[in-house]
């Protein structure tokens, strides 16, 4: 076996590792997407609910919505868009300034996908899973509940902040692994076409 192919075969190897785990996250947010997207449906009934039981209620003289409808409805909504973050960004349907991006060839567009990634997405998303622990825990030491009356809990909610950004920073992962194995590949099948002829 030639040095070529046992360089080759390590970094097949490794790629693939790297893909398995790229593919256990990906999975992860696909699985977490599923409870998203059936809240958009329980979110929008919730507050077709509440403006017709508003106007009904006050027909008849009789409160057919409360807090508690208002506050699940928008519990509903920050649990679409934080447990949603990580399959956006697996899907690339997150909003993006494409002005750039649509001159580049695609290997530049990985290389900046990738610095972006490391440098941008990953601290800010790191940094607010650390920053929202603390808050969330005393909110859940102390069961923080709604200031209005017959409201929902709110420890409750407020945990989808730890937990959202740190499915939306494992994705950023799974996308830089991505970026950085296609890029790696390129490299490596450019040097051994070259070092061949």
């Amino acid at each position: 076996m030639s040095t070529h192919s046992r360089i080759l075969t390590i970094s097949k190897l490794n790629m693939q590792k790297l893909l398995s785990i790229s593919h256990h996250i990906d999975n992860l947010n696909k699985k977490t997407s599923l409870l998203a997207r059936w809240s958009v449906v329980l979110m929008l009934g919730l507050g077709l609910w509440n403006v017709i039981g508003r106007y009904i209620g006050v027909s008849i003289g009789h409160n057919l919505s409360s807090n508690r409808l208002i506050e699940s409805q928008w519990y509903l909504f920050d649990l679409i868009f934080l447990l949603g973050m990580g399959w956006t960004l697996q899907k690339q349907n997150h909003v993006r300034v494409d002005i750039l991006q649509t001159n580049w060839e695609t290997k530049r567009k990985r290389q900046i996908e990738l610095i972006g990634t490391i440098f941008l997405l990953l601290p800010f998303s790191i940094g607010i899973v650390l920053l929202s622990a603390e808050p969330t825990l005393q909110s859940w030491i102390i069961h923080e509940a709604s200031p209005d009356p017959n409201g929902l809990p709110r420890y409750i909610v407020k945990s989808l902040i730890p937990i959202g950004f740190f499915l939306l920073a494992l994705q950023g992962i799974s996308e830089a692994i991505k970026n950085y194995l296609a890029l790696k590949e390129s490299n490596l099948n450019k040097k051994f076409k070259g070092e061949e002829n």
